[in-house]
């Protein structure tokens, strides 16, 4: 089966339409989004229960907040995210794929100057990962994987600085048993996922942000993990496409 997860940018707006044709070209059979929004998003899970993929469940996000949805070919089964913080609930969605025997968690972690409920910049994203830490501690023995946008990663790996907030969390995750799958299946390599913005509109700083991590139990069973990114560069969105090949 083929998993795609993909942050599609403020919900998608005009740009729903060739979004909804570029996942279709994917041919993925599950399909995880961040910044998705509920009324966008309905055109979306509408379209794609057209072309083959009946079944969804999302976050819900009130207005213009961001959430996360989970389409599929097959039936999905939502449970409880448990570790997941009240503020965080728009942001992640845990469900089990009865059809291919794993659970997913699909998180979309804040940058580091987001400041939920008025605290200090930093504060929000560290509750979070402390959140994602115990979760993967509690499903390190069952066939599970997490994706999405996680706006971290490894210090001079997955950007060129030192400037994630939360990398020791991101390093965590690996030390506590879960395989960083791109990594693990595109050794020595440097991609960026999302570019930030100078003055005037050019293009800054490259970083890997987007991400899929496998449990102990998972991890044989994936055959391949690559980004596409010819959507982001046609404009779709500001981030890359994550495809994950699972046996």
């Amino acid at each position: 089966m083929k998993l795609l997860s993909w942050n599609i940018m403020h919900g998608g707006g005009t740009r729903i339409p060739r979004i909804v044709d570029a996942i279709a070209a994917h041919d993925a059979d599950v399909i995880a989004l961040t910044e998705f929004r509920t009324t966008s998003g309905a055109a979306i899970c509408g379209e794609l229960a057209t072309r083959g993929w009946p079944y969804s469940e999302s976050t819900g996000p009130a207005g213009s907040d961001n959430g996360v949805c989970i389409i599929s070919r097959t039936r999905v089964v939502r449970t409880p995210s448990d570790p997941a913080l009240s503020e965080n609930s728009a942001r992640w969605l845990d469900v089990d794929l009865p059809q291919y025997g794993f659970g997913v968690g699909v998180q979309h972690i804040m940058c580091s100057s987001s400041k939920l409920g008025g605290g200090i910049p930093g504060e929000a994203k560290t509750r979070f990962w402390n959140a994602v830490i115990a979760a993967a501690g509690a499903r390190l023995h069952a066939p599970h994987m997490f994706v999405g946008d996680w706006n971290t990663g490894l210090h001079r790996m997955d950007e060129k600085g030192k400037t994630f907030a939360c990398a020791e969390h991101f390093a965590k995750l690996s030390a506590l048993g879960w395989t960083d799958l791109w990594r693990h299946h595109n050794t020595g390599a440097t991609e960026w996922t999302w570019y930030s913005k100078l003055k005037g509109g050019a293009v800054g700083n490259g970083f890997r942000l987007d991400h899929a991590f496998a449990s102990p139990s998972l991890c044989p069973r994936i055959i391949s993990c690559r980004y596409s990114h010819t959507e982001r560069e046609a404009g779709l969105s500001d981030h890359s496409v994550v495809i994950v090949e699972v046996g």
